[in-house]
């Protein structure tokens, strides 16, 4: 019986682990993506076009994140 609940511990702190690594990959996607991916992009030359839709879909990407990691509480 103490295995197991060990084994439970060890689980929630991967939970928690994996959790806390969406957050921060969906707050990279939203904040960081939309400014410093298009400066890098623009700068090795992508069309306007394309800027904007990367852009958007890494902020809808970092959105569905968050609402995916929030959503379980």
């Amino acid at each position: 019986m103490n295995e197991a609940q060990d084994m439970a511990k060890v689980w929630k702190g991967k939970e928690k682990l994996l959790k806390a690594s969406l957050v921060l990959l969906s707050a990279f996607l939203m904040f960081i993506g939309p400014t410093y991916l298009l400066y890098v992009l623009q700068r090795v030359g992508v069309p306007h076009p394309y800027l904007l839709l990367v852009a958007l879909i890494s902020f809808v990407a970092g959105i569905i994140l968050a609402f995916y990691s929030i959503g379980d509480e």
